[in-house]
């Protein structure tokens, strides 16, 4: 069961870098969920910083085993937990949650969460998985493109209460990718892809010129299909730039 057994720090360079550690011991058991309060060198996609600011954000990492998860059905994982982080901001809001491809959580055009899944291979299976989570508690006022779950709810949010669904909500989605159930989580995942069938202006990293793109869906291992000039492009992880969509406005209740 996830959840299970909690560890909760003051202060930590990374929850996945300390339950990284704890691993490589062997002291770290399947469910187990690391909180810090202050997170000094977190990490996000592409190697960027995700530092928290004292109670303003929720830090912290799950520990999954996933052996019975081949490298092929790693997205799935992926699917998974991007749903179960957006399930539990959908409980604070009407708004419309979205999941901006891979996993950051969205709603309208402001980031509210953001996932960052580390996993050990061995022999072609993915033995476990280090999945460390952030989400705008409060404002971050030096964080451009954001909003938070006191913006969009108009309540300060405990920890421990955000901690209690997101883990719910982990609990429900580990048991559709530990049951194989693909067809499910692709077509959950697709509905709630943010700026799907949408027009927008998208940017290949290599090749930085503003192109129009319409998001289709996802591959079956996880790649964005993106529709360009009515041909289907199929695009990896960290080779489009969304930014151009973005919006820094906070938002209104």
């Amino acid at each position: 069961m996830i959840g299970q057994q909690i560890i909760q720090l003051h202060e930590v360079d990374s929850t996945n870098n300390y339950a990284a550690k704890l691993l490589s011991e062997g002291k770290l058991a399947h469910g187990t969920v690391i909180l810090a309060e202050h997170q000094t060198a977190g990490r996000g996609q592409r190697g960027r910083n995700w530092q928290s600011v004292g109670s303003k954000q929720f830090t912290g990492s799950y520990f999954l085993k996933t052996d019975f998860l081949s490298v092929d059905h790693l997205c799935y994982l992926n699917m998974g937990i991007a749903l179960a982080v957006r399930g539990m901001i959908q409980s604070f809001t009407r708004k419309n949650v979205t999941i901006k491809w891979p996993n950051d959580i969205f709603i309208d055009n402001q980031k509210i969460a953001g996932i960052l899944i580390e996993t050990n291979w061995k022999n072609g299976r993915v033995e476990g998985a280090i999945i460390g989570i952030g989400i705008n508690l409060s404002p971050v006022q030096s964080v451009v493109y954001a909003t938070s779950l006191e913006e969009i709810s108009g309540k300060s949010p405990d920890v421990l209460d955000v901690l209690d669904v997101l883990t719910e909500n982990m609990n429900k989605f580990y048991q559709y990718v530990r049951q194989s159930d693909f067809d499910y989580l692709k077509s959950t995942y697709e509905s709630f892809l943010w700026k799907k069938d949408e027009e927008i202006i998208l940017e290949e990293r290599q090749n930085p010129v503003p192109f129009t793109g319409i998001i289709r869906g996802v591959d079956l291992i996880g790649n964005l299909l993106v529709e360009k000039e009515g041909v289907i492009t199929i695009y990896h992880n960290q080779e489009l730039n969304f930014e151009a969509n973005y919006a820094s406005e906070k938002l209104k209740m």
